[in-house]
């Protein structure tokens, strides 16, 4: 497993080095197992909003160093529009996630930041342009408030973790 060291690397190396702060917490997306799939004793983990039960593999399908980009777009009907938080992947992120939802239609992905899960997103198609859009929730806050909230997050982690890779082993 090579995510593990490069992790730990990454946060040796902010952590030695680094004249701001690490990010306090990384993001990573997680597949939905069901309560079936759950692991006994394992509890659900639950969005901060709709307090939904969520079981999710013990094991991310894609850690934060393959999350490239963030962004928030909007879409739906005119009067029902919602903004999503879009989530682009590296090389490597788009194809695992093309092979994972080929398999996984009708199931949802959970973005998880820290220990918190924050976003879901439900597989309705293949996914293979490595773009994920995540319906997101934070309490005391809109739809829109909890979306930017959420990318303004991702983003500093991923400029931490670029800078990391910039400044290599």
């Amino acid at each position: 497993m090579r995510t593990v060291p490069l992790i730990v690397g990454l946060i040796a190396t902010l952590l030695a080095g680094c004249k701001s702060a690490p990010p306090a917490e990384l993001a990573s997306v997680f597949i939905e197992t069901g309560p079936a799939g759950a692991l006994p004793g394992v509890e659900p983990v639950r969005l901060p909003v709709s307090e939904i039960p969520l079981y999710v593999a013990p094991k991310s399908v894609l850690m934060a160093e393959r999350l490239a980009g963030v962004s928030v777009v909007t879409a739906g009907e005119s009067d029902l529009r919602q903004h999503y938080v879009m989530i682009t992947l590296d090389g490597s992120g788009t194809q695992d996630i093309a092979l994972l939802s080929r398999d996984a239609i009708g199931r949802s992905l959970v973005l998880i930041i820290g220990t918190e899960a924050v976003g879901i997103m439900r597989i309705d198609r293949p996914i293979g342009d490595g773009r994920l859009f995540f319906h997101t929730e934070q309490k005391g806050k809109s739809n829109a408030e909890a979306a930017f909230a959420t990318a303004s997050r991702i983003e500093k982690m991923i400029a931490a973790i670029n800078k990391a890779k910039e400044r290599g082993p």
